[in-house]
């Protein structure tokens, strides 16, 4: 058992310890490879969305431009996939920072495709929320970005 949680503890102190160029790496492994049989459910269970929770955090907290680009790059380049997560990051990092996502998407990534995870991953987050005036005022930003 102590072996077991000592692995688990290991694993997830590395996928939360990544940097920014390590976050970048793997955005552009999967956007590089996407469709590839070793690119599939195990690398997007154990390495991908790992990561894309730390893109998240980063992005959140510091506002790094750069690395949005790269996670919409990342998800125009795995168009088709049935993964989620990525919708659902893309909403959180709405929620924490819409004004860095409304910039990009209204400049170099206006984009149906991501309009649409966009919407999705806002709507699957704020599924349980109360309608209040934070999710009413951030649905309106979205809606004037998307449509």
């Amino acid at each position: 058992m102590n072996k077991l949680f000592i692995l688990f503890f290991f694993i997830s102190f590395q996928v939360f310890c990544q940097t920014k160029n390590e976050c970048i790496k793997v955005l552009l492994d999967y956007s590089t490879n996407y469709g590839k049989p070793e690119y599939t459910f195990d690398y997007v269970d154990t390495k991908l969305n790992p990561t894309l929770t730390k893109v998240q955090t980063i992005i959140c907290e510091t506002n790094d431009k750069e690395l949005l680009e790269k996670f919409f790059e990342m998800i125009i380049k795995s168009s088709g996939s049935a993964n989620e997560y990525p919708a659902d990051v893309l909403g959180n990092i709405f929620i924490c920072n819409p004004e860095i996502v409304e910039e990009q998407l209204k400049g170099k990534f206006k984009n149906e495709m991501v309009f649409e995870y966009l919407e999705f991953g806002f709507l699957n987050v704020t599924a349980d929320w109360p309608l209040n005036e934070k999710k009413k005022n951030l649905q309106n930003r979205m809606n004037k970005v998307i449509k």
